[in-house]
């Protein structure tokens, strides 16, 4: 379930937070613009509207910063993600609001697929219809209703890296005690037994008595038990383990410590972030917002994430440029398509070899 999803990975497997945390302040960082489309076609940016403040501040708790990191983490965590509107009813919606996925049930439809949902806290259920919600999720391949989450994918290696963890501390705090036995060729007393293990416990265990030397009475003898990390390639197991959690993710190794670090590997990590995994998620946002949000206010808006003010980009969107403007075989609007922009009348034509977009 959810709740064990978030608790065994999010909170308590570094690899994981890392990644998560990775993409959702990457998406929330991103700048966006509002357009109208003009009757001929065209857009306009529109500096100042009720949905740029929306978006930058969708409720009196959180800004857009925190309010696109919020929707990012929960469906990279669970597959789901679920937007609530609030307004009057025949208004547009004055505030928006992430609700927990462990807590929103969707109500199944024979017809329509989903007829609303249903949000439970502490015994009290509210129901929400179709149009106050939207649902974000994940491709499932076995589910209609609800994606499917990453952790759940992963789970397997997050089990053996929070198992290496948890057998790392217990190691640490038995420094001084390696896996053994001791040994005695003749019987001890109850008395004598306890009294050994009281003293192992108080001298010796633990990361303050660590190299203690270790002293032993009469016959007996210390023989120790078990194989070794190295002979059970542990390091090695449990580097793969946090490299297929970041392969789900596909976040690069080298942003969350698990590669060589030098500048430019970092740079062009970061890049890759951008390219693989924070654009399609704003594709699938801008795309989601489009359909249910920017409807109640116009027909003729539309939101679209700012991708030149990304700084990552920066230099791949300045080569475009330069490679569209050195090529003398495309015309005006053919250019203008290729960096994003909408045709203008007359352009075309192709254009003389000293004229620019």
């Amino acid at each position: 379930d959810y709740r064990s999803l978030a608790k065994e990975g999010f909170t308590q497997n570094s690899v994981l937070f890392s990644c998560v945390k990775e993409i959702s302040s990457a998406v929330a960082g991103v700048p966006w613009l509002l357009f109208r489309r003009l009757p001929n076609g065209e857009r306009r940016e529109v500096l100042k509207h009720p949905i740029l403040d929306l978006i930058e501040r969708p409720n009196p708790l959180q800004g857009k910063f925190e309010w696109i990191e919020s929707a990012a983490s929960f469906l990279y965590l669970s597959g789901n993600a679920y937007i609530e509107c609030v307004g009057p009813g025949d208004g547009s919606p004055r505030e928006l609001y992430v609700l927990r996925p462990d807590r929103m049930r969707v109500v199944p439809d024979p017809i329509h697929l989903v007829s609303g949902y249903e949000y439970t806290v502490s015994g009290r259920k509210v129901k929400f219809s179709t149009e106050n919600i939207l649902h974000l999720k994940l491709f499932h391949p076995l589910d209609d209703w609800y994606g499917l989450s990453p952790v759940e994918v992963a789970a397997l290696a997050i089990d053996k890296l929070n198992s290496g963890d948890k057998w790392n501390a217990s190691l640490l705090q038995n420094a001084a005690v390696p896996s053994g036995a001791l040994t005695c060729k003749q019987r001890l007393t109850d008395e004598q037994f306890d009294r050994l293990k009281t003293e192992m416990r108080r001298q010796i265990q633990g990361v303050n008595n660590a190299r203690e030397p270790l002293l032993l009475e009469q016959d007996l003898e210390w023989k120790e038990l078990g194989i070794s990390p190295k002979d059970m390639d542990w390091i090695e197991g449990l580097k793969m383990s946090a490299l297929q959690v970041a392969q789900i993710y596909n976040v690069p190794p080298e942003l969350i410590g698990l590669g060589p670090a030098t500048y430019q590997n970092r740079k062009e990590a970061r890049k890759a972030l951008y390219t693989e995994v924070v654009c399609p998620f704003l594709n699938r946002f801008r795309d989601a917002l489009n359909n249910w949000l920017i409807p109640r206010f116009s027909e003729n808006l539309f939101l679209d994430y700012n991708k030149d003010g990304i700084e990552a980009l920066s230099e791949d969107q300045e080569a475009l440029w330069n490679r569209v403007n050195q090529s003398d075989f495309l015309t005006l609007n053919e250019k203008r398509r290729m960096v994003g922009f909408d045709d203008v009348p007359g352009g075309d034509k192709l254009l003389p070899k000293n004229i620019s977009i």
